[in-house]
């Protein structure tokens, strides 16, 4: 578990407080627009940045007073990697696991295996695909089987089948530990939270189990097929989502009520919920 207490970090104008926080164990979705503070989050938990104020424990242990300690069960992957393009997959995870103090080739072999990567075992990693290189930033983070392992953006310049499969293996890796995702497409983490923590302007505005946020969003949302003339008459700020048809639109809207008879009620999904919450606080401000 981590605990946050009395966190504050000042950059500029943009400010992150939290005054009270704990993450717990398990796969914990942080979710907020674009600025929220979700990067800056992440990367004073890693220990990158220090926070200004405030008291962060990892299992009861401060990480300014333990921080040795505290890094080696820490392991993370920016949004935006940067291997060693030059070196072979097999040797830069080598040296790699030698830098994190592991020394057993049957991790390393085993973890090669799992990510599909003991085909590119001798192949410089700068002529990789980007799917590609994310598996590798990936398994660089769990060589220590870390207790604590947060990903920013871990999807990015995955395919269908590569996302499907990271999403899983987090979600057993989760069990027992602390896993800690960033992301923005949501409805793709939806059967895997046990925990979404949402930040808006640098403040969490919530912490808790997915169902319960999903269920407190203060707006219904709605689904149904309509004409094109139809669809230009909704407003725009109602919409989720729509896919276009050939002579109609299949429209997602949130709202009090249904925009016309065309439209059921549906269980909001993850992503449903966000953009309910951030459309009241926009309404709010």
């Amino acid at each position: 578990m981590i605990h946050i207490e009395g966190l504050i970090r000042q950059a500029g104008t943009y400010r992150l407080e939290i005054g009270n926080a704990k993450l717990n164990a398990g796969l914990n979705l942080i979710v907020g627009a674009n600025g929220a503070g979700k990067t800056t989050l992440m990367e004073i938990l890693t220990t990158l940045q220090a926070p200004d104020e405030g008291t962060i424990l990892y299992k009861g242990r401060k990480a300014s007073e333990h921080l040795p300690l505290v890094r080696s069960q820490i392991g993370y992957v920016p949004s935006d990697i940067e291997l060693y393009g030059d070196m072979k997959v097999g040797k830069l995870l080598t040296y790699l696991a030698e830098l994190k103090g592991v020394y057993s080739s049957e991790m390393i072999n085993r973890l090669m295996e799992d990510f599909r990567l003991d085909v590119h075992r001798r192949t410089k990693v700068r002529s990789l695909s980007q799917g590609v290189q994310r598996r590798i930033a990936i398994v660089q983070a769990l060589l220590a089987s870390p207790s604590f392992l947060f990903l920013d953006e871990p999807l990015n310049g995955m395919d269908a089948e590569e996302r499907k499969f990271l999403i899983t293996y987090l979600t057993r890796y989760a069990k027992g530990r602390m896993v800690v995702v960033a992301a923005h497409e949501l409805n793709e983490w939806e059967d895997a939270t046990d925990t979404v923590i949402w930040i808006h302007r640098g403040r969490i505005r919530y912490n808790g189990p997915p169902r319960t946020w999903k269920l407190a969003a203060p707006l219904k949302v709605w689904e149904g097929e309509v004409s094109l003339t139809e669809f230009e008459q909704i407003p725009e700020q109602s919409i989720i989502h729509f896919k276009m048809l050939s002579t109609s639109v299949v429209v997602r809207v949130m709202g009090s009520t249904a925009p016309g008879s065309e439209f059921s009620e549906k269980e909001p999904t993850l992503e449903d919920a966000f953009f309910i919450h951030m459309d009241v606080l926009a309404q709010r401000a």
